[in-house]
């Protein structure tokens, strides 16, 4: 897992490199709303890509992380299909419900069953390297998202040149990230993580939430402000020893939510083993949103080596898929 952790930076490249021979199929209808179907490491990409484009993206993009296409979905609906491994069910099952209803999906994935439907239906497919754990390809699939989006006019992204930016930025920053990853997750110990985002970096949050979830092998939660003011706040009434919270901060939020940051500090601090504060570094929102998903990888990380875990192991998910595999549909 370390040199996997370690290679982000390079997949970011390898991805660009994917999108030089990549061309799509002619669209006879324009764009109404983007819909990305995926989960886990396939689908936080999506989480990732509705965040950073959030303001300027002219249509809404949703993030669908279950068996069924929404009904809106339609020939105006650019449907991206992600699936690291390319067998994840609930994706094939969105698949087969594309090819019911007519659709055209661009579909991304290493290879397995959702290759074979995209070349049987004639489908757009992008195919990914194969052979790594899904979660650790995020570098790949986010690159190759935000090209999708700006291939079909949706963003106005120079993908190769400010994703080479955030590449060479985390590859320079890297040393620094593993030291202070590393003595954060000495003082989390046992803890159990309460990650608190500003809403425009959300995924940010559950990113880290999915990695300490695999890779440490320990619960976490989390939550964005302003929502959680509206509610999450008023829960913190019981001191909690066995919890730390964590805020993920950037140089890039709104007044008014620097306010509620500053206002719930002393409040949630005097309920949880303690407080601490990952503060982004980077040029840009791009660069900072990145800096903390390679930060909380490293996190997740060295929380495993302090938990006494593999950090790659996760066979109670392997467990599942195969006792799903075996009851037929």
């Amino acid at each position: 897992m370390e040199k996997l952790i370690e290679s982000f930076p390079q997949h970011i490249l390898e991805a660009i490199k994917i999108t030089e021979n990549v061309q799509f199929s002619r669209r006879e209808t324009a764009i109404q709303h983007v819909l990305i179907c995926g989960l886990g490491g396939s689908g936080i990409g999506g989480d990732l890509v509705t965040d950073l484009t959030a303001a300027e993206i002219t249509v809404p993009i949703i993030v669908n992380k279950g068996y069924e296409l929404p009904a809106f979905a339609d020939a105006d609906t650019l449907l991206i299909l992600c699936s690291y491994s390319g067998n994840t069910e609930e994706t094939l099952s969105c698949a087969e419900e594309a090819i019911r209803r007519g659709l055209k999906p661009v579909c991304i994935a290493s290879g397995g069953k959702l290759k074979e439907l995209a070349t049987a239906n004639g489908f757009d497919f992008i195919e990914l390297p194969g052979g790594f754990p899904p979660r650790t390809t995020l570098g790949f699939g986010s690159t190759i998202l935000f090209y999708v989006l700006d291939s079909f006019g949706l963003i106005d992204l120079s993908v190769g040149e400010e994703m080479t930016a955030v590449s060479e930025f985390l590859t320079a920053n890297q040393a620094a990230i593993k030291t202070e990853s590393q003595a954060l997750a000495k003082k989390l110990g046992g803890k159990t993580v309460i990650a608190y985002a500003e809403d425009r970096i959300k995924s940010v949050a559950l990113r880290l939430k999915q990695q300490i979830n695999e890779n440490a092998k320990s619960n976490c939660w989390i939550n964005a402000i302003p929502e959680l003011n509206h509610n999450e706040l008023v829960g913190w009434r019981f001191k909690n020893d066995t919890l730390a919270a964590l805020y993920l901060r950037t140089d890039y939020e709104n007044p008014r939510n620097v306010l509620r940051f500053d206002f719930i500090k002393p409040t949630v601090a005097d309920h949880v083993s303690a407080l601490y504060e990952v503060r982004a570094k980077g040029e840009s929102l791009l660069q900072q949103y990145f800096y903390h998903v390679h930060f909380g990888d490293w996190l997740s990380y060295y929380m495993a080596l302090e938990h006494g875990v593999d950090p790659v192991e996760v066979n109670v998910i392997d467990a599942l898929k195969g006792h799903l595999s075996s009851v037929a549909q």
